[in-house]
């Protein structure tokens, strides 16, 4: 017979209760995505810690050697203001059960815009490659903000995202310019540093701004008003789905080249015309007018015995617009819009000693091009490159009418991304603002000076820091440049941006110009672009004494002279020489 263990109900209530109030009040603390592992804190600010809770819910934080008590209200909102703190770390902070490890405290910078700051490291990595392998940094700290919108005001919580370390294993997905920022100032101040990238590649600027400045606009807000119609919006994307899956498969279906395989490695193209890949102003016209559809190039390489079978890269340089590119009838890469440099692995056992045959379908319009001075070429494994030709046998496929209807991206709406992306940021202080965007509003520039001063206004009352610095890069040249004189919105705008940071005792222009590329909306050289940003900050924010790009800040005419003044020494160059400029009559 077993023995019997008799224990008294009453005896272990008051421990069972015990345990239940034990794991209730260390089960529901929930925290934002700011406050994570390898966060940075701004230094010589109260450090604001924020939450939910279960209503009534004590909350401990402890850090650095101090503890903070509150309770969480009654919608289980919780909040504690912790002393300021000078930088240092790494630290350990506590909020009930939550351990949060490798915090640092140093300045937190706020990288936003369009697709310039967007643009990711592995996008730049034919610069930067080297760098950017082996560079780590435990005293840098990048957080991206993930995309997302809101249309019918203010979203209090973040999509979910994580701060990350400085190291080649965290950079590749995350904002080139925000990276070399953020080593840059480390490097040169000792300073911990953070830097959060809240962009979205194509928004306008009126997408960033919130709803009581929009106001001021009403072409913007109207359009708001609009797009919160939930079934207005689907109904126009249900179409315009409709309609592109429609242009689509009846492209497939009518492309003479897709029925007859013009991709196969064995097809007679003997019949077919041979042109330059840059000469688009012939191959996308017809004896009818302008081309709009398929349009097909191939073309012959000799690969050497000695790399049949290996992998290796083949890059297209950039197209204009979508592509699907094929190497001995097999796809091995597609894109599709014309941004993005085509870099298309090679598998292996695909190449063969030998003749081998590249085939790209190209879809586009009149504009449909191979953009100049990228490159075109197979690089193999051991480093040796191979240049394409320029001349490709070329065909048209087939005639398509223009796609008559456009989806809304909710994106590119007034406040959308401000709600979702930048206000939820607002109880996290801040050293600082590095705004880089224009180049979706270039058509409207003449109202971009109003609308930047309101951004600026606005994200400092959110942020309830009235002299909160912002850094306001400069659209860098671009576009093939011209003998004479000539309107541009892309001039428009940066004057516009020159005439807000001027008004603003609180802003700086980053000289963008000298570091474009005519040809690509997105220029690579972001790690000096980068640079010159830290220069304006290393200035304003840490009072070093460093030399910035001089600034016009009056002209004055004098009988036959024209005075100018600057807002810093002009050095020239190397030898002394100082640029030669223009005068306009007319503003």
């Amino acid at each position: 017979m077993r023995p019997s263990l008799q224990v008294s109900v009453s005896s272990i209530m008051p421990t069972l209760l015990a345990l239940f109030l034990v794991t209730a009040s260390y089960g529901a603390i929930k925290l934002p995505p700011l406050l994570s592992d390898n966060m940075v804190i701004q230094r010589d600010r109260p450090i604001r810690l924020w939450g939910s809770a279960d209503v009534g819910e004590k909350v401990t934080v402890r850090f650095k050697q101090k503890s903070y008590q509150t309770v969480a209200g009654h919608q289980g909102e919780w909040s504690l203001l912790l002393d300021p703190s000078v930088a240092g770390g790494p630290y350990i902070l506590e909020i009930n059960e939550h351990v949060l490890h490798n915090v640092m405290v140093g300045d937190v910078w706020v990288c936003s815009g369009q697709s310039n700051v967007d643009l990711p490291v592995y996008r730049v990595e034919d610069l930067y490659k080297q760098l950017t392998d082996t560079l780590k940094r435990n005293e840098v700290r990048l957080l991206k903000i993930t995309n997302d919108t809101h249309i019918a005001g203010t979203e209090e919580a973040l999509a979910d995202t994580r701060w990350r370390v400085l190291a080649p294993e965290n950079v590749s997905d995350f904002s080139a310019i925000s990276y070399f920022l953020g080593n840059d100032l480390y490097e040169k101040t000792g300073i911990p540093q953070g830097v959060i990238a809240s962009s979205w590649g194509g928004t306008p600027i009126q997408s960033w701004i919130g709803e009581e400045y929009i106001k001021k606009y009403p072409h913007y807000y109207n359009e708001m008003l609009l797009t919160r119609n939930n079934e207005y919006v689907a109904q126009v994307n249900i179409a315009a789905q409709v309609a592109g899956r429609a242009w689509n498969s009846l492209l497939y279906r009518l492309d003479p080249g897709v029925r007859e395989k013009w991709y196969a490695p064995d097809y007679n193209d003997s019949h077919w015309q041979t042109v330059n890949q840059y000469d688009n102003g012939s191959w996308t016209r017809t004896k009818n007018g302008p081309f709009n559809g398929s349009y097909w190039f191939r073309q012959e390489i000799e690969a050497d015995p000695a790399h049949a079978g290996e992998e290796a890269l083949l890059r297209v340089g950039c197209l204009v617009d979508a592509d699907s590119t094929y190497l001995n009838g097999v796809l091995i890469g597609t894109t599709g819009y014309q941004y993005p440099p085509r870099k298309y692995r090679i598998p292996a056992g695909l190449l063969k000693a030998g003749k081998n045959v590249i085939t790209i379908r190209l879809i586009g319009g009149s504009n449909a091009a191979f953009i100049k001075d990228k490159p075109y070429k197979i690089v193999y494994n051991n480093g040796n490159e191979q240049p394409l030709s320029t001349q490709w046998k070329f065909r048209h496929g087939t005639f398509m009418p223009q796609q008559r209807v456009q989806a809304i991206g909710i994106q590119n709406i007034a406040t959308a991304c401000y709600n979702s992306m930048i206000w939820p940021l607002r109880h996290f202080p801040v050293a600082g603002v590095l705004w880089y965007q224009g180049e979706s509003n270039t058509g409207r520039a003449e109202e971009y000076e109003s609308l930047l001063g309101d951004l600026m206004e606005d994200w400092r009352n959110i942020w309830k820091e009235p002299s909160l610095p912002f850094f306001i890069v400069q659209l860098p040249d671009y576009m093939a440049p011209t003998n004479t004189p000539s309107e541009s919105g892309w001039v428009s705008l940066r004057e516009s941006q020159r005439r807000a940071t001027l008004n603003d005792i609180n802003a700086e222009l980053v000289v963008g110009l000298g570091l474009g590329e005519w040809n690509d909306i997105h220029p690579l050289r972001k790690k000096e672009l980068a640079e010159r940003a830290s220069l304006e900050i290393r200035k304003k924010v840490y009072g070093q004494p460093v030399a910035v790009t001089p600034r016009l800040e009056s002209g004055e005419i004098k009988g036959s002279q024209v005075i100018l003044t600057f807002s810093d020494p002009i050095t020239g160059d190397k030898e002394g020489n100082v640029y030669d400029f223009e005068l306009s009559d007319n503003g």
